[in-house]
């Protein structure tokens, strides 16, 4: 992955790095012709030997040396390693591979549709999104940002990231300089349909390049599908141009892909997917959807257009997520602190980039970053009350096989059969036309605590009642025992006559 083209980097500061990259490829050539007069001399003396030991043990009798192909004399004698010609016979050992593909039929949910998600293909690997370690010690070696040489010569990391992150390029170098849609994407299905001149909306990424989103809703309806399996979404081409690649730029090839909801902004460093050349990547994605109870969690109501477009504006507006909102609080907050910005999200800033050999900015910079890792800078950024995003599986395959790539090469005119190596596919579909929904609610309201209350009233009252009539009864039956005297009943006696 490269964030700019090669063929345009000539005359600007990035000038040095075509330089040494010419170097690097004028060295690679020397060796690879020193190593080639090697071999050659090792085959020759190796023959000479051979039909020595032909001669001494067989005389003049005819023997069949075809078995000696060029793949028995490329192992036998590698490049820059001759072998010792004492060794009088090797094995060439077997090597056998299998493969194995899988399909799954999946049903056809009807009178159902979901967004297709934005899909995003830029190129390469993994970062940090903020770098924050202080490279002061460049001074020593290198005069500026613009001095290439001498930052590679004071790097104390092995893969030169420290370097990376004082040259990367500015928004405006990276849409001047970056690769465009045209050259990227090369074929384009969506739904068995022909997507090709479909429009890709282009953001500037400061460790990816130029990146292209599929189905960004500017200027036009966002793209529903009823449609899910491996037979349909959406399928890519895609040439990472290889060719174009600058050396410190590009550790690897291939392509990133970060899938996102159309109205959340994408963060490549952090999400994302890398597809490789010469690979099939296959990438399943099912839709989930968070629903936060804003009462009690304080999360914040995401402003999305009701229709799903933009409204005709010909920019990209994006809804709020936790993400953009912390980076948008500490690049402005760099801003105003060191009139400076660190890195870009893809718009341009009017500020200057903080630059490492100012002692000044490098200062500031590094105790905003200081501030924001203890939490003394205030953000208010909360969750988003309404929070969707996209679970993946990702597979992938050789790609294309040796017979496709004919027909591959055929239909795209400008390849041959073996320049479809350099070539990434990208495949993203729906598993299933469903979507999971979690849903937060309180799990006690107000009308709860009335109903409980009443009903444990309503209890009381009840037993108090019940309670104070008995009370009553035997209050009146202690009065009487006490006040009111008992008649007593005598008896005539009995005479006898």
């Amino acid at each position: 992955m490269n964030p700019l083209k090669a063929s345009k980097l000539k005359g600007t500061r990035f000038d040095k790095l075509l330089e040494l990259d010419q170097s690097f490829e004028k060295s690679q050539t020397a060796t690879t012709t020193a190593a080639g007069k090697r071999r050659r001399d090792v085959l020759a003396e190796l023959e000479r030997q051979v039909g020595e030991r032909k001669r001494r043990d067989f005389g003049d009798t005819d023997i069949d040396m075809s078995f000696f192909d060029s793949n028995f004399w490329d192992t036998l004698v590698p490049a820059d390693n001759p072998l010792d010609l004492s060794v009088p016979s090797l094995d060439f050992p077997g090597i056998d591979t299998s493969g194995s593909t899988t399909t799954r039929s999946m049903g056809m949910l009807p009178d159902s549709s979901l967004d297709f998600g934005s899909i995003e293909a830029l190129a390469d690997a993994f970062n940090s999104m903020l770098i924050q370690a202080n490279f002061s010690y460049f001074k020593a070696f290198a005069r500026d940002a613009n001095d290439v040489v001498g930052l590679m010569k004071g790097s104390k990391t092995n893969d030169f990231s420290d370097v990376l992150a004082v040259i990367r390029p500015t928004p405006d170098e990276v849409k001047a300089y970056g690769h465009l849609s045209s050259d990227l994407i090369q074929q384009c299905t969506f739904d068995a349909m022909d997507c090709s001149s479909w429009t890709w909306y282009p953001i500037p990424n400061q460790k990816y390049g130029m990146c292209y989103t599929f189905n960004h809703g500017v200027n036009t309806k966002l793209i529903k599908t009823n449609r899910f399996g491996s037979q349909y979404g959406l399928k890519l081409t895609l040439d990472p141009e290889v060719d174009e690649y600058v050396g410190l730029f590009s550790p690897t090839v291939g392509i990133r892909v970060v899938i996102h909801p159309s109205n959340i902004r994408p963060y490549p460093e952090q999400n994302g997917i890398d597809a490789a050349t010469s690979f099939s990547t296959q990438i399943g994605i099912r839709k989930n959807v968070i629903n936060r109870f804003k009462d009690y969690t304080g999360c914040i109501d995401a402003v999305d257009p009701s229709d799903g477009s933009d409204n005709g504006t010909p920019t990209k507006t994006y809804s709020y997520s936790l993400l953009s909102c912390m980076d948008d609080c500490l690049q402005n907050k760099m801003n105003e602190t060191c009139s400076c910005w660190d890195r870009f999200s893809g718009e341009s800033h009017s500020a200057p980039r903080c630059s490492y050999f100012s002692d000044t900015q490098s200062a500031c910079r590094d105790g905003v970053y200081s501030d924001f890792d203890q939490g003394k800078i205030d953000c208010d950024c909360s969750l988003p009350c309404t929070d969707v995003y996209f679970s993946t599986i990702v597979s992938s395959s050789r790609w294309p096989s040796p017979r496709y790539s004919r027909i591959l090469a055929k239909k795209l005119r400008n390849y041959p059969a073996n320049g479809t190596k350099q070539l990434a596919h990208v495949h993203v579909y729906f598993e299933e036309l469903n979507y999971q929904s979690i849903d937060e609610s309180s799990a006690y309201e107000l009308f709860n605590l009335f109903a409980d209350l009443g009903g444990i009233l309503g209890l009381y009252i009840g037993f108090s009642v019940c309670g104070l009539v008995e009370f009553l009864e035997i209050a009146v039956i202690i009065i009487q025992l006490l006040f009111v005297p008992m008649k007593t009943h005598r008896t005539a006696p009995v005479t006898n006559s």
